[in-house]
């Protein structure tokens, strides 16, 4: 795909400690949430499901698009911070961080479907039984 393999994560920088710390927290976050109630954690990962796939795929499609010599950068093209953007190692964790959210995202529809489905056979039988 010709997207530039950055060297900077070979030697340990700042920016490389802070972006991980905040992969850390947020895995921590994760872990946190996963521990919640059924009820709360379907509405919970519901919510975050597609906002988190709908970010990495712009994303993706961002690092992919324009890349240098990619199919949306112009000959006019001035350099800009989000240029850091467009390397190999973001275009894959963005890829497959899409990937899985989408997963998730269709797990959890089939699940939210399967549990509206045991609580109207509930509520039928209870009718029944009345």
């Amino acid at each position: 795909m010709r997207l530039p393999t950055p060297p900077d994560f070979s030697v340990a920088s700042p920016s490389t400690a802070l972006t991980a710390l905040i992969l850390a927290l947020l895995g921590l976050a994760d872990l946190t949430a996963s521990s919640l109630p059924d009820e709360i954690f379907s509405f919970y990962w519901g919510s975050q499901a597609p906002i988190r796939c709908t970010f990495f795929f712009a994303l993706t499609g961002y690092a992919y698009a324009f890349k240098p010599k990619g199919p949306l950068r112009g000959a006019l093209h001035q350099a800009s911070p989000w240029d850091n953007l467009n390397t190999s190692v973001v275009f894959t964790w963005s890829f497959l961080e899409m990937v899985s959210w989408f997963w998730i995202f269709i797990t959890l529809r089939e699940e939210r479907r399967e549990l509206a489905m045991r609580k109207a056979e509930r509520k039928r039988a209870e009718e029944n039984m009345l």
